[in-house]
């Protein structure tokens, strides 16, 4: 089996390294810059994006857009922005017989996201999407590690399942695309605010609290757009927000910790190397959206007041100190803690009522 990834950073290469060096997979990787892709090819290492990993002899580097379309299953691990243009440049490549996995973790311009785009090139049941506590460079390394992939169509996600999953990348599936796309893109916003509270010195006890109220965030805008809260509670929630926020290789982390540090936002690009921060641009697709939906999101407000109107972060940060106190848990996601507390009952008394289990 042949499977194509499209893109090489360091998602697109560490996806494509396991796929052929743990999975056994023959594996196309698809490069933009002719040069780039030759130099991999050849030295078999992605020295921009993933120095000191070897990318296996089955992994085909490739320029040619066309070639890498001949698989029928296609990752896509490009940065969201540019996940439009790409879409459209591959549109007259696409087959009916295309899947798509999106590995990308931030939403487009106008909020949607990445599983829509891609929903409205090829078919919605053919797209999937995979998100969880997946710092790239520890998987490349060949450390353990769980992901979720999430379809409207359950056939999908375990064949994408199938494909994936490794002895050491372990893979689950979830119908919930909604939960599982918003939590990888919104947890990149609070990554940055964890780094700005490390690179300020504020403590654990700051930290721990920024990320709680951070998942709670999460949540509310999960919900208003139908997430199942479960999803939030679970490896693509809860996981990857621990996972991004503490993580040393975490980039959203990094640029809230050199922001912090009096860095400017200008030369925080070449302090990544080139690789890009989603949590930038999504927050201020999340910011916008937020507002049409009239969703409250302290933590994205504050972080789009200082990432595009120039606010100090400590004056952010005693910002959110400042706002009114209140319920821990209020409006919807009280709602949702009643409706699971009532789910909860009726599995307890449909267990008391239900057979003895074997043994008993």
């Amino acid at each position: 089996m042949t499977v194509t990834v499209l893109q090489a950073g360091a998602w697109g290469t560490t996806l494509a390294t396991i796929l052929a060096r743990d999975g056994g997979k023959d594996v196309v990787l698809w490069v933009r810059d002719p040069a780039q892709a030759k130099e991999i090819s050849a030295r078999r290492e992605n020295r921009k994006y993933l120095a000191g990993i070897r990318v296996p002899d089955r992994v085909e580097v490739t320029a040619d857009l066309e070639r890498a379309l001949a698989s029928d299953d296609l990752i896509v691990a490009a940065p969201s922005r540019g996940v439009r243009e790409l879409r459209d440049r591959v549109l007259p490549l696409l087959r009916k017989g295309h899947r798509v996995l999106s590995a990308t973790k931030g939403l487009a311009e106008d909020g949607r996201r990445m599983s829509q785009l891609w929903g409205e090139a090829l078919a919605p049941d053919r797209v999937a999407v995979i998100s969880g506590p997946n710092i790239s460079r520890e998987i490349a390394a060949g450390l353990p590690a769980p992901t979720v992939i999430a379809s409207v169509e359950p056939a999908t996600a375990h064949h994408f399942q199938s494909l994936v999953g490794t002895p050491m990348f372990r893979v689950y599936t979830n119908v919930d695309v909604v939960g599982v796309e918003l939590c990888g893109a919104l947890k990149n916003i609070i990554a940055l605010g964890a780094g700005a509270v490390d690179g300020m010195g504020y403590g654990e006890n700051a930290k721990a609290g920024f990320v709680t109220r951070g998942l709670a965030e999460i949540a509310r805008y999960g919900f208003a757009e139908g997430a199942n809260p479960l999803t939030v509670a679970g490896l693509a929630g809860f996981g990857d927000l621990i996972a991004t926020c503490t993580s040393k290789f975490s980039r959203n982390r990094m640029v809230g910790e050199l922001l912090a540090k009096g860095i400017d936002l200008a030369e925080i690009p070449q302090r990544l190397g080139g690789q890009v921060a989603e949590g930038i641009s999504t927050a201020e697709a999340a910011y916008r959206a937020s507002l049409k939906r009239g969703v409250v999101m302290p933590i994205t407000e504050q972080t789009h007041l200082v990432l595009s109107e120039g606010k100090p972060i400590r004056e952010a940060m005693r910002d959110l100190m400042d706002r009114e106190q209140g319920e821990e848990v209020a409006g919807p996601l009280a709602e949702i803690s009643r409706l699971l507390g009532t789910v909860a009952a009726a599995q307890r008394e449909g267990a008391a009522s239900g057979p003895r289990s074997r043994g008993s």
